[in-house]
C-alpha cells in the first residue's frame, strides 16, 4: 500500500510512500488481545486501536494493562494523532508501564515535540533518561527541541510558509508534484473521501490514497482538487509522482492490498492524452520472483529526463530505506540496474522523496541526518554526475520539528511546495507553500543647517549607485527627500552627495551588500552656511622638525587628513579655497614665512595630484603672525610638556573658503 507499506520510519510518516519496518519488541499477550497484535504487527493501525480499546476492561493483569494502554498510544503516533497518542501514553505511564518498557516516556515526549510543546516534551526526554534510557539518544533530541524552540522565536531565514488551504482537506494531503510545463497544474496525493480508493485503510481508518489534479489560475488560485482517471486511480493506494520534461509521461507509485496481506510498492508509468492518463504499467525495478518484500516508491526525474531517482529498502542500502537511481539508455530504451546514491546522502536511517532542481541541487527527506525532528529537508550539492557532497538541512521554518518531506521548486523562482504535518494545518499531512519574499529597501533622508537645527528646504541631495543608477533629489519643505522600494536595491554600494547654494555640502555612504533583511537607511545630515574668509579646521596636519613635506608615520597620517579636504572639494566643486599653514612663535618671524609657505604649497600640490584643479586652492604660508595661544600664556604655563602642546595648537594649517563661483572646466 503506497500510504501504509511506503511511509513510516522512526514513527509513522504516514504521507505518501513507505512504511518502515517498527520494531515493537516481544510482550506477553493475552487472549483478548489476540486479533489486536496481529492487526498490529499488519500495521493496522486504525484496526488495531479500536481492538486494544475493546479488549482493555477484559484484562485483568496490570501489567498487561499497560502494555495495551502502550500499544493504544503507538497507534495513535503511527497515524499521526499526536494528541491521541498523548492521551494513552499518559494513561500508560500511570499504570507504570515504564517499570516494563521505559521507552514509553521516549515516545510520550516526542509527541509533545510534534506538537511544538517542547517544555514538556524535555522534561518527557529527562524521565526518560532518570529511567534508565539511552542518555546521548534524549540529549540530541532536548537539543532538536531547543534549537527548534529558538528558531520559531527568532527565524533563521526570511521564507513565509502558508497552507495551501484549497489544495487541503481534513485528511492526508501529501507529495505535491507539477504536471504542465507552465506550473499552474498540481497533482498530489490525499485521502479524502472523494478517492476511488474509498474504502477503510486499516493503517488510517481512512480512504485509500489517490492522486488528485488541481489547476492554478491567474489570481494565483487553486481550483477544486479531482481525482485521475481509473486507470491511475484503483481500489489501493497511489501517490508520490513525477513527470518528464514534456509532461507527457507520468510514474507514480502504486501499493496494492487486500485483505490479507500488504504488497509491496512499486513505480508504475502512464502516458499522458490531455487530462486523461492510459494504462499504468509497472516499471519492474525490482524482480518480484525473487523479491517479494522489498519497497520501491517515490520517483523522481532528473531535468533531462536521463535519471530517475527513488526511495527503496531493497537490499544493499545503508539501513531503512535510501535513495537509489537508474539511468536511461537511449538506444535501447530500458533502464539500468539500480545504483545507490551513496553514503553522502544515504544513512542507517531512512532517505526518501528526492527532488533534483534545474541546476542539479538534490533535495529530500531524511530522519538520519539530525535536524528539528521527525522528518527533515536537506539538500546535497552536485558535484558530478549522480554524486552529491556537502549535505545540509534546510532552516526553519521549511523545516520544524514534525514531519517535513516532498518538497518541490517552482522553475528558477524562490518558491515552491512541500509537505507537512506540523500543527495548526487542516488535516493530518498537508500541503504547504513557501517563498522568499522580496527585500525592500527605503532611503530617507532630512537635511538641516548646522548651526540652528533648521530644516533646508531644496537642498539637493543625489544617490549614485555602483549598478549605474542614480537619482537627484529635491528636499521638500521639510527637508525630506526619500527612495521607496524598487529604487534601492540588494546587492550595491550607494554614495550620497547633500549641498545647497550658500553651505558646505557633505554626504555619506551606503550599502545593501550582504544585507539579509528589509531595511530603511534613515540618514540626518546637517550643512555649514558658508562664511568668507572664517578660518576652517582641518584633521591634524604635521610635518617633520623645520621642513615642509607631509609627516607619515604610524601615529599620523597627514595625507588621510588632507582627504578630507579633498573629500570637501570633490563634494563642493564651485568652492575656492585658501590653504594656510601657521608655525608657531619660535625662531625668526621671515624664516617661519617661507617655512609656512612651503608647507601650504605642498598640501596644495597633494591635493592636486589627486586630481583638483589648483585654480581652486590659494597656497598662504601665514608663519608666526596668528597664533593662537600667546607666548605670555605659553610662558606662564608651569611644565616643558603643557608648553609643547601649545606650540602644537600654534602649527596648524587651516582652510578659508574665498568664494563659491567657481564654474569647473569640462
Amino acid at each position: 500500500m503506497e500510504k501504509t507499506n511506503l511511509m513510516k520510519s522512526a514513527q509513522l510518516i504516514v504521507l505518501t510512500v513507505f512504511l518502515a519496518l517498527i520494531s515493537t519488541g516481544a510482550s506477553a499477550q493475552s487472549k483478548y488481545t489476540e486479533d489486536a497484535d496481529t492487526a498490529f504487527d499488519r500495521k493496522g493501525y486504525y484496526e488495531a486501536s479500536k481492538s486494544y480499546k475493546a479488549a482493555y476492561s477484559k484484562i485483568k493483569g496490570i501489567d498487561e494493562k499497560g502494555r495495551v494502554l502502550f500499544r493504544i498510544g503507538e497507534c495513535h503516533r503511527l497515524m499521526l494523532d499526536n494528541a491521541g497518542a498523548e492521551e494513552w501514553y499518559e494513561k500508560a505511564i500511570t499504570a507504570r508501564y515504564y517499570e516494563e518498557d521505559v521507552d514509553v516516556y521516549y515516545r510520550y515526549a516526542e509527541v509533545f515535540r510534534e506538537q511544538e510543546k517542547f517544555d514538556e516534551a524535555i522534561a518527557e526526554y529527562n524521565n526518560y533518561v532518570e529511567k534508565g534510557g539511552d542518555k546521548s539518544k534524549a540529549n540530541g533530541r532536548i537539543a532538536e527541541c531547543k534549537e527548534a524552540a529558538l528558531a520559531i522565536v527568532e527565524p533563521p531565514t526570511r521564507y513565509i510558509v502558508e497552507q495551501v488551504v484549497l489544495l487541503n482537506s481534513p485528511f492526508f494531503d501529501y507529495s505535491p508534484v507539477f504536471s504542465s510545463k507552465n506550473d499552474d497544474e498540481i497533482i498530489f496525493s490525499s485521502s479524502r473521501q472523494s478517492s476511488v480508493g474509498s474504502g477503510e485503510d486499516p493503517i488510517t481508518g481512512e480512504s485509500f490514497m489517490d492522486l488528485f489534479m488541481a489547476e492554478r489560475d491567474k489570481k494565483e488560485k487553486w481550483s477544486t482538487p479531482v481525482p485521475l482517471n481509473n486507470t491511475i486511480n484503483t481500489i489501493s493506494n497511489e501517490g508520490s509522482a513525477t513527470f518528464d520534461k514534456k509532461k507527457s509521461t507520468m510514474y507514480f507509485t502504486r501499493c496494492v492490498y487486500d485483505k490479507k496481506s500488504n504488497f509491496a510498492c512499486d513505480i508504475y508509468y502512464s502516458k499522458r492524452a490531455g487530462n486523461k492518463f492510459g494504462p499504468a504499467e509497472p516499471m519492474n525495478l525490482i524482480d518480484r520472483e525473487t523479491n517479494d518484500s522489498s519497497q520501491v516508491g517515490h520517483p523522481c526525474l532528473t531535468a533531462d529526463d536521463q535519471f530517475l531517482l527513488f526511495a527503496s529498502d531493497m537490499p544493499g542500502g545503508y539501513g531503512g530505506k535510501d535513495i537509489w537511481y537508474v539511468q536511461f539508455d537511449m538506444k535501447s530504451e530500458t533502464w539500468s540496474s539500480a545504483k545507490n546514491l551513496g553514503n553522502e546522502v544515504n544513512t542507517n536511517g531512512d532517505e526518501m522523496f528526492p527532488f533534483v532542481r534545474e541546476d542539479g541541487t538534490l533535495y529530500f527527506s531524511s530522519n538520519g541526518h539530525g535536524g528539528l525532528g521527525g522528518l527533515d529537508l536537506f539538500k546535497a550539492e552536485a558535484i558530478g554526475e549522480m554524486t552529491f557532497a556537502n549535505t545540509a538541512a534546510l532552516e526553519y521554518p521549511l523545516n520544524s520539528s514534525s514531519d517535513d518531506f516532498g518538497i518541490i521548486w517552482e522553475d528558477e523562482k524562490d518558491q515552491g511546495f512541500f509537505t507537512s504535518s506540523r500543527p495548526g494545518g487542516k488535516g493530518k499531512d498537508d500541503i504547504y507553500e513557501f517563498r522568499m519574499p522580496p527585500l525592500l529597501f527605503n532611503y530617507k533622508a532630512t537635511v538641516y543647517n548646522y548651526d540652528t537645527g533648521a530644516p533646508l528646504p531644496n537642498s539637493k541631495v543625489v544617490v549614485q549607485g555602483t549598478d549605474g543608477k542614480s537619482y537627484e533629489l529635491t528636499a521638500d519643505g521639510n527637508g525630506g527627500v526619500s527612495l521607496m522600494e524598487g529604487e534601492i536595491v540588494l546587492d550595491n554600494n550607494y554614495s550620497v552627495d547633500v549641498s545647497l547654494q550658500g553651505y558646505i555640502g557633505t554626504g555619506d555612504q551606503f550599502s545593501t551588500m550582504g544585507v539579509g533583511e528589509s531595511t530603511t537607511f534613515a540618514r540626518e545630515y546637517f550643512l555649514k552656511e558658508v562664511i568668507i574668509d572664517k578660518e576652517y579646521d582641518l584633521p591634524l596636519v604635521l610635518y617633520p622638525f623645520d621642513k615642509s613635506e607631509l609627516l607619515v608615520n604610524n601615529v599620523v597620517n597627514s595625507k588621510d587628513s588632507l582627504n578630507y579636504l579633498f573629500d570637501l572639494l570633490t563634494r563642493n566643486p564651485n568652492f575656492v579655497i585658501q590653504l594656510e599653514s601657521h608655525t608657531d612663535t619660535r625662531g625668526k618671524d621671515q624664516y617661519n614665512r617661507d617655512l609656512s609657505q612651503r608647507r601650504a604649497e605642498t598640501c596644495v600640490a597633494y591635493l592636486a595630484s589627486k586630481g583638483l584643479d589648483r585654480e581652486r586652492m590659494v597656497p598662504v604660508g601665514m608663519g608666526e603672525t596668528s597664533p593662537l595661544i600667546k607666548d605670555r600664556e605659553i610662558n606662564a604655563m608651569s611644565t616643558e610638556e603643557e608648553q609643547e602642546r601649545a606650540h602644537q595648537v600654534n602649527r596648524r594649517t587651516v582652510f578659508k573658503i574665498l568664494r563659491y563661483d567657481y564654474v569647473p572646466k569640462e
